[in-house]
């Protein structure tokens, strides 16, 4: 049975930092959380981009060995996701050739946390919760990945407790 729209709480997307350089990119728009407009792109060989919807709530997820977690929560911004024939954002590829390949991409705004703000794997396996969210139990899975209703209830405590209800309420993760 396929995933349907009311199975999910959030939608993840992954950054793969020997694809491309999210940590160098933060650099430059500084460190603090903060709301921010975000962008990131989704695979054209998943069925799962067409769910995607303005409004659904959206999680950016940093793969890799040093420091993987959860680092921006949000609220998709666009209609839906978009075409992006000449792929994602360049300017701090670390593999040109896939950041330049077409691919469909999506809007969003965020509350960026900061590398001592940020929900680390470790968090998030430790979370009764979130031990089986699709993140933890297939992390190879195209961009978009998931996380079940309850599992975005535990993640939003998470994140709560880092940068208070408020900040979250700014970017759609109240209640």
């Amino acid at each position: 049975m396929g995933l349907s729209r009311s199975d999910v709480g959030c939608w993840i997307v992954k950054c793969n930092p020997s694809v491309w350089d999210y940590f160098g990119a933060r650099a430059e728009t500084g460190s603090d959380p903060q709301v921010r407009e975000s962008t990131w792109s989704m695979s054209r060989s998943s069925a799962r981009p067409a769910l995607v919807r303005k409004g659904d709530r959206i999680a950016l997820w940093v793969t890799g060995p040093k420091s993987p977690g959860i680092y921006e929560v949000g609220t998709v911004t666009s209609d839906g996701v978009l075409d992006w024939p000449d792929g994602f954002d360049t300017e701090h590829a670390v593999d040109r050739e896939k950041m330049s390949a077409p691919c469909l991409g999506v809007e969003f705004t965020a509350v960026r946390l900061t590398p001592t703000t940020y929900v680390p794997r470790a968090e998030v396996t430790a979370a009764p919760e979130l031990l089986r969210c699709e993140q933890i139990r297939a992390p190879r899975m195209p961009n978009p990945g998931y996380l079940t209703h309850d599992e975005t209830a535990a993640l939003t405590e998470l994140v709560a407790a880092r940068v208070g209800a408020a900040e979250l309420a700014r970017v759609g993760w109240d209640g």
